[in-house]
């Protein structure tokens, strides 16, 4: 049977938020950001893994102390690509990725599980919110082990929009009807 596992991104410095957005307080908890999506994500039952940077001792204790498995990237600091090179690196043994980021906590726990399960089918997975008007792409982005490589060779601030946009044959849009995956938090307002 595959394995699909989430990658989680939390290794930017939220220069936009002001402070360490991974701390933002989210929902009646209070809870922090973070927290929150690795809540979601642990919810879905399956694997995972959350990128940090390097010297991200806060999170790395907290993570430890929760038991979950974690990564640092030491080239965080050039952009997003290089964390989830490293997220993928760490999870070679995967045959798909879903590529989750942080500020997304309002992801529903049923939308990685129908993800992953899409991927089954498809070599791209793009969750696509359903409403009135245009649909909106969203996350998590799931890849299948046929672009293992090309995760692990991500550089700079794009992540993996490249390959979506140079594969368009391979993507396909799966529409839902949750909210969450369009929700990034940015700025303060957003919580």
């Amino acid at each position: 049977m595959k394995q699909t596992g989430v990658v989680i991104l939390a290794a930017g410095l939220g220069e936009r938020f002001g402070h360490d957005k991974r701390l933002a307080s989210i929902g009646p908890q209070a809870e922090p950001m973070l927290l929150a999506t690795i809540r979601s994500v642990r919810a879905s039952g399956m694997p995972f893994v959350v990128v940090l940077r390097p010297g991200d001792h806060l999170w790395q204790q907290e993570l430890d102390g929760m038991e979950v498995d974690w990564v640092a990237s030491p080239e965080a600091h050039l952009g997003m690509g290089h964390s989830l090179a490293a997220g993928v690196h760490a999870t070679q043994h995967w045959d798909g990725w879903l590529i989750a980021l942080a500020d997304m906590p309002f992801i529903q726990p049923a939308t990685y599980q129908r993800v992953a399960e899409a991927l089954n089918q498809h070599k791209i997975v793009r969750p696509v919110l359903q409403r009135s008007g245009d649909p909106l792409n969203g996350h998590p982005v799931g890849f299948s082990r046929s672009y293992a490589w090309a995760l692990i060779q991500c550089q700079g601030d794009e992540g993996a929009r490249r390959l979506l946009a140079d594969n368009p044959q391979d993507v396909y849009l799966l529409p839902l009807g949750d909210e969450g995956i369009v929700q990034d938090i940015d700025r303060p307002e957003d919580c």
